[in-house]
């Protein structure tokens, strides 16, 4: 077992200078699991907390003169290490371009601090003695390839290019083998990465001479004064699906196909059979249960039921696809899954968790199939408080997949509006259920806003694909009665879940939200005041609510409330319950997703141990308690590198399809100020990009910080928040990643 990271960091600050492996022998970490303590320690020095000092081994770095932080280059070759130390801020550090010694921009470096200067406002300075990861940023440039009669010439530029032949591409005889291959040098197009890159035949990756390339520096020694690259992507098929696609998971390190032993693992589980006995779970065959997905969802992990009791109670049951039952603790499934942590969402691909053999057959919740499920039963008293929650293992057989449209046609066929296309033949024996639903579901919402949980409606903007995975057109993520509906009794078996742990003192992962950081809720504050909005208080959730209200209709509403979330930062996953600001709960934990999230898949198995009498045992608990913080921590940074990717490849495959645009006129409306221009954003298509101040052109534009706005000094032309323009797309950027417009007509406002 791994130790906790609090407590590695509190044994290295009572016992500094340990070398690694006398610091795992102290924790007894065994072989297995050796290479993992590795990481572990290695990623506490990338965060601040640890360093290992230069033949002294493992301190704290505040008592050392030594610093990690990640490098920054300037335009005149001076770098500024931006310092990681934990929770506290230090200035950065200057370091000289003598000083720098191979590191590049965007590498984790080790550096030795000068003493601080006379000046009182002058930056430390320091020398860099170690690069402790190199960037895995990726280096765009074009590859020259080089032959061994060319190598001399090449030497000038590379040192020692062909002179080493540890690679197979130097050294030898050249005499009369001009056809083979000395390595390739890549020169950047990035001013950040000035040195060429070589790049040794066995890293090729495919490229050919002359054509543009995507490198990613190595760990190994320089070759002669160029720092050694591989080629990731070939960018012969720029601006295709597939290339886009390569170059996402490249630039995030992000899991390729399943392992063959995996999937073997996954064919070989052994399914249920329609009409088996399971005396050990809960028999609700007989119940009216159903899901509710989207039109071209493949796997069902979720269904619902409602009961009517004779006390004129209810008892809502949010069934859960047992995937603990088919993925054992320990198992090649199980490693696999834990190393992805989730699944991963790019637009045109999906990397799973799980094999499909799981997600879309064993644990899909398909209608007139017995499956195995967890079962979270809540039951609301006749006013609508919850009185009871019962979690236990069960079996059901799902009567209906419904999709999100038919759903709201049966919802607002009963509340009377006009019947829908896409109301079902079989809408009446499923009525009452959904009305019901939907009541209650009411009833939360209103519960839930009243305790101070945020109700944000935040528009999100959806890509519409082909069948090939390409953009065909814009839309927006639908928030209708039929998703609140799924969403409100999701959160509710994910708090029931997480309240049922504390009870029974279970080990839990957790799922928290910070509270506002203080710093960033007075810039948001002076940002709202701004616009003209009341915001009083110190920014509590019932205060966030009133604002919410305020800006309701109005076109900068999602601004605001974007800038509100930015406030709380991330949410993550803690070991052991703790506040969740934005739902207002000190009990929330994921439950509902297994299939596709590492994090459920622990919950879901704790529950097992406790079931199965496992957690009265104080080892078998304590093994729990010692593990979930490492896995949490893990899951976190796992959630985080896709939502990252995910997001960059949406911004990328939306600027490929404007590019097919640019020159279309629009109606927008500013979102916000700077300096140096502003944003506007398309209401329809919900497209944001820059109008800069140097294409206005008829003034010289000041910005105001305290009114956030931009005034002609001439003509006393203002431009502000909320203001709406007609635009033009000038220009989608895919290297840089943006999208600018300009400005035509003169601008009205609201």
């Amino acid at each position: 077992m791994l130790p906790p990271s609090a407590e590695l960091v509190r044994h290295v600050e009572r016992h500094p200078g340990k070398k690694t492996r006398q610091l795992a022998e102290q924790w007894s970490v065994t072989e297995d699991d050796f290479k993992d303590f590795v990481e572990l320690i290695l990623r506490l020095q990338l965060e601040g907390s640890l360093l290992r000092v230069p033949d002294l081994g493992w301190d704290i770095p505040e008592r050392t003169g030594f610093r990690v932080g990640v490098l920054q280059v300037a335009r005149g070759g001076q770098g500024f290490v931006r310092v990681a130390l934990g929770s506290i801020k230090e200035d950065d550090i200057y370091v000289r371009p003598d000083n720098i010694h191979g590191a590049h921009d965007g590498d984790t470096v080790l550096l030795r601090v000068a003493k601080p200067g006379r000046l009182r406002e002058r930056l430390r300075e320091g020398t860099v003695v170690d690069v402790v990861r190199r960037s895995r940023r990726l280096i765009r440039g074009r590859m020259t390839e080089m032959s061994l009669t060319s190598s001399s010439r090449s030497s000038r530029r590379a040192k020692g290019s062909a002179r080493s032949g540890r690679d197979g591409s130097g050294g030898g005889d050249s005499e009369g083998k001009g056809s083979r291959r000395a390595g390739g040098l890549v020169k950047p197009t990035d001013w950040r990465f000035p040195a060429e890159i070589y790049v040794p035949p066995s890293q090729f990756g495919g490229a050919r001479d002359g054509e543009n390339v995507l490198v990613r520096l190595l760990d190994e020694a320089p070759h002669g004064q160029n720092p050694q690259g591989k080629v990731v992507v070939c960018l012969s098929q720029e601006g295709s699906l597939d290339t886009d696609l390569l170059t996402i998971k490249e630039t995030y390190e992000l899991p390729g196909e399943l392992p063959r032993a995996v999937l073997r693992e996954a064919e070989a589980i052994e399914g249920t059979r329609n009409g088996s006995a399971w005396p050990e779970r809960m028999d609700l065959r007989g119940l009216q249960v159903f899901t509710i997905d989207p039109s071209n969802a493949e796997d069902f992990d979720d269904a619902i039921s409602l009961e009517h009791l004779p006390s004129g109670a209810q008892r809502l049951g949010v069934h859960i696809a047992d995937v603990s039952h088919y993925v054992e603790a320990g198992t090649q499934l199980d490693r696999e899954a834990e190393r992805r942590g989730t699944s991963i969402y790019l637009p045109g691909q999906v990397i799973p968790m799980l094999p499909e053999r799981l997600s879309n057959d064993l644990c899909s919740l398909r209608p007139g199939e017995d499956r195995l499920t967890k079962t979270v039963r809540m039951t609301f008293s006749s006013s609508g408080e919850l009185t009871k929650t019962e979690v236990f293992r069960s079996v059901i057989h799902s009567q209906r997949r419904f999709t999100y449209d038919e759903v709201l046609a049966i919802l607002e066929h009963v509340g009377g509006n006009k019947a829908s296309d896409s109301l079902p033949p079989d809408h009446v024996a499923f009525e009452k259920t959904l009305h019901s639903m939907a009541l209650l579901r009411d009833r939360m919402l209103s519960d839930r806003i009243e305790r101070g949980a945020l109700q944000l409606d935040i528009p999100k903007l959806r890509l519409l694909l082909d069948e090939a995975g390409n953009v065909e057109g814009l839309g927006q993520d639908s928030r209708d009665a039929s998703h609140s509906l799924i969403e409100a009794f999701m959160l509710s078996a994910n708090e029931a879940v997480a309240s049922y742990f504390v009870s029974k003192k279970l080990p839990l992962v957790a799922r928290v939200h910070p509270l506002p950081d203080e710093e960033k809720l007075k810039d948001f504050k002076s940002f709202v005041e701004a616009l003209g909005l009341r915001f009083a208080g110190r920014g509590g959730s019932h205060e966030l609510q009133e604002l919410i209200k305020q800006v309701e209709g109005e076109p900068f509403s999602p601004v605001v409330q974007l800038g509100m979330l930015r406030t709380m930062g991330h949410a993550e996953y803690t070991s052991g319950a703790g506040l969740h600001f934005a739902l207002a709960t000190n009990f929330y934990c994921h439950f509902t997703s297994p299939i596709r999230r590492y994090p459920d898949l622990l919950v879901h198995r704790a529950l097992d141990d406790h079931f199965d009498g496992l957690m009265a045992k104080a080892t078998h608990r304590r093994e729990w308690d010692s593990r979930l913080p490492h896995a949490a921590e893990s899951a976190s940074k796992l959630e985080r590198r896709a939502e990252e990717a995910e997001r960059e490849m949406t911004t990328l495959r939306l600027i490929r399809y404007l590019q097919g645009l640019v020159g279309q006129e629009m109606e927008a409306c500013i979102v916000s100020i700077h300096p140096f221009g502003f944003f506007v954003r398309d209401e329809e298509t919900l497209v944001e990009g820059l109008i800069h101040v140097a294409t206005l052109g008829d003034d010289y534009y000041e910005f105001d910080p305290e009114k956030l706005t931009l005034e002609g000094r001439r003509k006393r032309r203002r431009f502000a928040v909320g203001d709406r323009l007609r635009v033009e797309l000038a220009e989608a950027d895919a290297e840089a990643r943006q999208i600018s417009f300009r400005l035509v007509g003169n601008k009205q406002k609201i």
